[in-house]
């Protein structure tokens, strides 16, 4: 064997003794850490104990059990991984379209944010903590449930903003438990009660009509 050769041969014996970035998937994990820590097995049969699994700033999330993952060995050792990547893929959504994002867990509950600027939000049931507000803006708002919504705040203000004239429209029932007041006429059908009579109940005479802000 020549020089060049025996060169070789180290090379690759040392090169042989470099673990590179490899196939594992998860089977335990701590999130108490800054860092969470994983446990893992890779396809080879390595056992990883505490390896760092790393995500970008500004996301987290907890891996269940059975996630495939991307382990890089720093400097070449197993000792020393680090998680780089995961994927569950019985829970991810598939069939989105070029340029959409998504967030999801392993409970079905997802966020869309779909071609056109639209966001889609699918779950069992909505709960939005906030500090000081939340804003939405967007040229049509529409919110559907299939048993009960409820909202509720000590005070309201509904309106519009704009040129023009605008108006709610109600379907359904609607119930209030508070005091109703309006500003303006309140038409029911063809009446307006801001300018109703009725008979009273004592002399039977038509009432006055209501005059200024009153309760409706």
């Amino acid at each position: 064997m020549d020089d060049t050769s025996r060169i070789d041969a180290r090379i690759a014996r040392a090169f042989g003794r470099v673990r590179l970035a490899f196939r594992a998937v998860l089977t335990a994990l701590d999130t108490k850490p800054g860092v969470q820590l994983t446990q893992a097995s890779g396809l080879s049969g390595e056992k990883l104990q505490a390896s760092e699994l790393f995500q970008h700033f500004g996301f987290t999330s907890a891996p269940p059990a059975g996630t495939q993952c991307i382990v890089l060995p720093l400097g070449g050792k197993t000792a020393h991984s680090v998680i780089v990547a995961t994927e569950a893929g019985a829970y991810r959504i598939d069939g989105l379209k070029s340029g959409e994002v998504a967030v999801y867990n392993q409970s079905g509950a997802k966020i869309v944010l779909k071609e056109e600027k639209v966001i889609e939000i699918d779950c069992d049931e909505l709960r939005i903590k906030a500090g000081k507000s939340i804003r939405m803006e967007a040229p049509e708002i529409e919110a559907y449930a299939s048993e009960h919504m409820g909202l509720y705040a000590p005070a309201w203000d509904m309106g519009a903003e704009g040129e023009g004239d605008s108006e709610a429209l109600w379907r359904g029932s609607v119930h209030f438990t508070g005091t109703s007041r309006a500003d303006e006429d309140h038409v029911s059908g063809e009446v307006s009660l801001r300018h109703h009579v009725h008979r009273e109940n004592d002399g039977g005479q038509l009432t006055d009509e209501p005059s200024g802000r009153r309760e409706l």
